[in-house]
C-alpha cells in the first residue's frame, strides 16, 4: 500500500525593475517597482505536473508593499520599459550575535532585513526582530534566488 501525495506549491522569480521610478506610499522611496512572478503548481509526490495559476506582483524593492496585477498588465508593462533598470539593490539579512538569546526555551529574533543601494552606497534598514524562518519567507515573497546572512 503506497502513499500519494498531492496539492499544489509555488514558484516565484523577480523579473526585475521596470517602469517610471514611483514613490512608495508606505517607505516614501522613490524607486522603480520589482515585478514579481508567482506560478502555482499542482504536483503529485512532490512532483510539480502543470501550472494551475500565474500571477504577478508590483511592489517596492524596499518595503516591499505591492500590489497584485493581472499578467497581461504585467507583461504589457515590462514591455514598455524603453531603457533598463539601473537600479542595482542588494537585499542581505543581518543576525546580530550579541543580541542572540540564551536559553533552550528562547527564541532567536535577531535578525534584521537590509536593502542596499550600490549605485548611492546606502544601507537602508526595512525591519528588525525577525526570525530566520521570516527571513527565508521574504525572500520566497520577494523572489530572490539568493539572500544572504551576514553574522554581526
Amino acid at each position: 500500500m503506497g502513499l500519494i501525495l498531492y496539492g499544489t506549491r509555488v514558484f516565484t522569480k523577480q523579473e526585475g525593475y521596470f517602469g517610471e521610478k514611483e514613490e512608495c506610499t508606505v517607505c516614501q522611496r522613490v524607486y522603480q517597482k520589482a515585478y514579481v512572478r508567482y506560478k502555482v503548481w499542482a504536483h503529485l509526490n512532490y512532483i510539480p505536473l502543470f501550472p494551475i495559476k500565474k500571477t504577478y506582483f508590483k511592489m517596492c524593492p524596499i518595503c516591499g508593499n505591492g500590489q497584485e496585477i493581472k499578467s497581461k498588465e504585467a507583461k504589457a508593462e515590462m514591455l514598455n520599459t524603453k531603457e533598463t533598470s539601473d537600479q542595482n539593490l542588494e537585499v542581505y539579512a543581518k543576525h546580530i550575535l550579541a543580541n542572540k538569546p540564551k536559553g533552550i526555551l528562547s527564541t532567536d529574533t535577531s535578525y534584521e532585513l537590509w536593502v542596499k543601494d550600490l549605485s548611492t552606497g546606502e544601507d537602508i534598514c526595512v525591519t528588525t526582530d525577525l526570525y530566520k524562518d521570516a527571513v527565508k519567507e521574504i525572500k520566497k515573497e520577494r523572489g530572490l534566488k539568493k539572500l544572504e546572512i551576514r553574522n554581526v
